[in-house]
């Protein structure tokens, strides 16, 4: 999925498999949102899926991340699980500050071990495993 600008140009926004359709009925890329907060410092790799809220028909923004604790470390001379939850929740503040009100993070889980992998080293999506 994606679009061509005025200029001609193409962007690629997503796979189609991959999209979050919200209850109103508008389209989320998980890719757009794991790019941007995939670029902080202190993101080692990130998932970002629609979880269905309990007794609710409604999917919310969650992204699953996998924090870079030496990179905290080192910047902030601290990485207990407080301070990475606090500097992880500023980021996603910032993050959700570029995006459209539909798009924002809504919950954040944050990991203590990778992704569960294919081969060539890309995220398995549909794995239950990588969604905790």
């Amino acid at each position: 999925m994606g679009y061509m600008d005025d200029s001609g140009f193409v962007f690629i926004t997503g796979r189609k498999k991959c999209v979050i359709v919200t209850q109103n009925g508008k389209n989320i890329y998980p890719e757009e949102i794991e790019v941007l907060i995939n670029a902080y410092p202190f993101v080692i790799e990130s998932m970002v899926f629609g979880k269905t809220v309990e007794d609710s028909k409604e999917e919310i923004i969650t992204a699953s991340i996998y924090p870079d604790l030496e990179a905290l470390e080192a910047e902030f001379k601290q990485s207990d699980p407080e301070f990475v939850k606090s500097k992880i929740k500023e980021m996603i503040h910032e993050v959700n500050s570029k995006l459209i009100n539909y798009k924002m993070v809504k919950d954040i889980i944050i990991r203590d071990k990778e992704f569960v992998k294919t081969t060539t080293s890309k995220i398995k999506r549909y794995v239950p495993e990588n969604k905790i």
